[in-house]
């Protein structure tokens, strides 16, 4: 085998491997467990076991993934999954608080939280959060103009639902979120 041939063998195992560990990476980085390895998220896990989002339809637990990561696009995907890990990493490695800025990182993570996201449980937007009635009447004319039929929407889903999976000290004085909050304080030492 000539010495140009090796080198293309060589190049293509090097290509596989990298491929490989990026795949394994991107795979692993996506579990749940992988984000509450850090310590700091061990507040956002609390939080999301008293929400009403703890578990879907069928039962199963929700992951961090299945609503922090944008599942339609594969570009917006690893620029998501990039740039929140990347201040999540941050955080982790430098000094900074325990509880992050909150107030400061809910509009981007909230850009993150794809609508298809929230679609993909909440097909059909006609009926409650529980499957088991209309949406109120506010709630219909909102979700109307979200789909085009009655005006237009200026917000996404986590723009008019905030707080459905993650209840920050500085938002528990809002009315809509007592039942969380309670919850919440069952669970908090």
């Amino acid at each position: 085998m000539s010495l140009r041939r090796k080198r293309y063998w060589v190049a293509g195992a090097v290509a596989l491997v990298v491929l490989l560990g990026a795949g394994t990476a991107f795979v692993e980085t996506q579990r749940s467990s992988y984000c509450l390895s850090c310590h700091e998220m061990k507040l956002y896990q609390k939080e999301l076991e008293a929400s009403s989002h703890a578990k879907d339809a069928k039962g199963q637990p929700i992951g961090c993934s299945q609503c922090h990561v944008p599942g339609t696009n594969v570009l917006r995907m690893l620029a998501g999954k990039m740039y929140m890990g990347g201040k999540d990493l941050w955080v982790h490695y430098s000094d900074a608080p325990l509880e992050l800025h909150r107030a400061a990182m809910q509009p981007s993570a909230r850009r993150f939280v794809d609508d298809a996201n929230c679609r993909a449980c909440h097909e059909d937007m006609a009926k409650n959060a529980k499957n088991d009635g209309p949406v109120s009447a506010e709630g219909k004319l909102a979700h109307d103009a979200y789909l085009g039929t009655n005006g237009q929407a200026r917000s996404g889903c986590a723009g008019c639902h905030p707080n459905m999976a993650h209840l920050p000290a500085f938002d528990e004085r809002i009315p809509r979120n007592a039942k969380f909050l309670s919850k919440l304080k069952e669970i908090k030492p």
